[in-house]
Formats: structure tokens, sequence, C-alpha cells
């Protein structure tokens, strides 16, 4: 998965199956997300109870100062939950992207 932010950041995301745990690596050109981490080794859980894995990244987001509309904790745990078949791959990949779109209301 890659993105680029309304901050013009760009962010690629890969999830790998390693043992027991979901291996994510970030890569990215934000500075914050550095410090968030460029890699974390998450336990395969229940992914019914999907607020677990989120909590732990964001206590290390809060942690960061990341700012609060960034869009890579959720795509990471996008991606965690593609690579443990939670959301299919093929119509994960059907998408090729999510549009934004900030229009003015008059």
């Amino acid at each position: 998965m890659s993105l680029e932010n309304i901050c013009r950041n760009r962010t690629t995301i890969l999830a790998q199956h390693e043992g027991k745990n979901t291996r994510i690596n970030v890569n990215t050109t934000c500075e914050k997300i550095k410090k968030w981490g460029n890699e974390f080794n998450l336990p395969k859980i229940d992914l019914m109870d999907k607020d677990v894995a989120f909590d732990l990244l964001n206590k290390k987001r809060e942690m960061c100062s990341i700012c609060s509309n960034c869009y890579v904790p959720p795509t990471v745990m996008s991606a965690y939950w593609i690579e443990n078949e939670k959301i299919s791959k093929d119509v994960a990949c059907g998408y090729k992207g999510v549009d934004i779109k900030f229009e003015e209301i008059k």
C-alpha cells in the first residue's frame, strides 16, 4: 500500500506474516512517522477485536505527536487486516486508490 498525504509526505507500507506475528514495514518521508516507527511486529490476534492492534499503534502515535488527521496509522491497520485475510486481497487490489476530494461548500 502507498499513499501521499495532504502534507505531501509519501508513505509505503508492507505487511507480511512471520510466524505468529504480522510484520509491518513503513517507508516514509514524514519525520513524525519515522519516529513513530518503521517496523512493527503485531501479534496475530482475534481480529474481530480489531481495537487491540489499533490500541498498540495508537499509544505509540500519541507519544510521537503524529497529526490527528494522518492517514498512515489507519492504513497500517488496513494492511494488517488484508494480510490476515479479514479484508480480501482480491477486493483490495481491485481498487486503484482512495480518492479524497476537498470541496468548498457554497
